[in-house]
């Protein structure tokens, strides 16, 4: 395998890589599963939904999502460039993991229940039920009424229908969604966003970023938890626009941040990772802060940030770049750093992970050993780190070596059994959507 060091890994996770495109407290040990079988479900170069649109994969765009009920969803595009987001129904009962149904959610090009045509989906997410949250993009096609993006959900499969689009009003009554969305979680009907609004009324100077939460997936019941502009609290830095979101079904979420230094001749934009609980809005808590705005000595400085995970009883999980390191914190307590060494050989790299429901993190990773770099999936328990997949190991249903895994994408890897969706490309050159299941 390629050799990579730190700073190209980082890259690799947001370019092709084999076939694959991107979009964009302590406690005691956990049971973790003592091994795992993993198995190819879809290839690059198969068809997807069959007996409907039958698109041929192309590439996978790096986003994968498995629901507790074995429903897992992907995106993907074909060779006339046309993006996909597909949902498969995995029997696993079995001796393997089968297919038993496909379908095509949503297709650039097709027109939504409101006459709005996709031009693309900027990101989405799935709850428990495989149901769907999605930021979708229309085409304008010289409508006034068609522009910008929305927020969609399509529950049981039905269709997408809209929740928030360009031109609505939120936020208290006094903004206007501009159509531009930033990152999403969803979680049993709960809906965590970042909406960019416009001023209502002209001599307004109202806009900017807020951090928007639907329960029930109703506007009506939105209700802001912050807004750009705002004081993090103990700081002198004003929020100015949100990252990556988590947050789990008791409310509890994390949120990465960019902020900026208001008491700087010269200000400068620091990261930040934040949490709190919906049910409380004002009550914003810095977790982890970058190396120019480190709050004290419990808090991990560091000078940037790729997206913290929330668990199931509020544990914050985040990953930061310090200097020459890449650290990864539990409740700003580090547990894992690049150089450190683990049972298949010394950290080079490290990716965001996903939690499960019973708290163990499961991340990527890549390994220097013999002085070759590998990849590696992990899990840790809260006291060990524990390898799953590497590179050269074969799946359980046969098949070249495995080259390169990609993890950590999306928060939804992991369901309530603790089986794992991932991408994995291969020494034939193939890329392969893999499902894992513990035994």
């Amino acid at each position: 395998m390629t050799n990579l060091n730190r700073r190209e890994f980082i890259k690799l996770t947001a370019v092709a890589m084999g076939g694959i495109m991107l979009p964009g407290c302590g406690g005691g040990g956990k049971d973790t599963p003592s091994s795992y079988s993993f198995y190819r479900i879809k290839d690059n170069g198969a068809v997807v939904d069959p007996m409907g649109e039958s698109f041929v994969i192309e590439r996978f765009y790096g986003s994968t999502h498995i629901a507790s009920n074995g429903i897992i969803s992907f995106d993907a595009m074909d060779s006339d460039r046309r993006r996909g987001l597909f949902q498969l129904g995995i029997d696993l009962d079995g001796r393997r993991p089968e297919i038993v149904w496909e379908r095509s959610a949503l297709l650039s090009g097709e027109t939504l229940a409101d006459g709005r045509i996709v031009s693309t989906c900027k990101g989405y997410d799935i709850d428990e039920s495989g149901n769907i949250a999605a930021i979708i993009e229309a085409r304008g096609d010289g409508s006034e009424d068609h522009y910008g993006a929305g927020l969609y959900l399509d529950m049981e499969g039905t269709g997408f229908v809209p929740l928030l689009i360009a031109g609505q009003v939120f936020n208290d009554g006094t903004g206007i969604s501009s159509g531009i969305f930033g990152d999403l979680s969803f979680v049993a009907e709960s809906v965590l966003t970042v909406a960019h609004h416009l001023p209502k009324y002209p001599d307004s100077a109202y806009q900017g970023h807020s951090l928007l939460h639907l329960p029930g997936a109703a506007l009506s019941a939105s209700k802001v938890i912050s807004t750009s502009g705002e004081f993090l609290p103990g700081t002198d830095h004003r929020i100015s626009n949100y990252g990556l979101l988590d947050h789990n079904g008791y409310g509890d979420y994390t949120a990465g941040i960019s902020a900026r230094d208001t008491g700087s001749a010269e200000p400068e934009h620091s990261h930040f990772n934040v949490g709190g609980n919906i049910d409380y809005p004002g009550d914003l808590q810095v977790m982890t802060a970058s190396a120019q705005t480190a709050m004290d000595a419990s808090v991990v400085s560091g000078e940037g940030g790729y997206g913290s995970r929330v668990g199931p009883q509020g544990e914050a999980y985040a990953l930061l770049d310090i200097e020459d390191s890449m650290k990864l914190t539990r409740d700003n307590q580090v547990i894992l750093s690049t150089g450190d060494l683990l049972p298949t050989g010394t950290l080079a790299a490290i990716t965001t992970g996903a939690v499960g429901a019973d708290g163990l993190y499961y991340y990527g990773s890549v390994i220097e050993a013999a002085g070759v770099n590998n990849m590696a999936l992990y899990v840790y328990d809260g006291v060990a780190h524990t390898p799953l997949l590497s590179t050269g190991d074969v799946l359980s249903d046969g098949g070249a070596p495995v080259e390169q895994i990609l993890f950590g994408t999306s928060t939804k890897h992991v369901d309530s059994e603790n089986r794992l969706v991932l991408f994995c490309s291969f020494a034939d050159g193939t890329t392969s959507l893999v499902l894992g299941i513990p035994a």
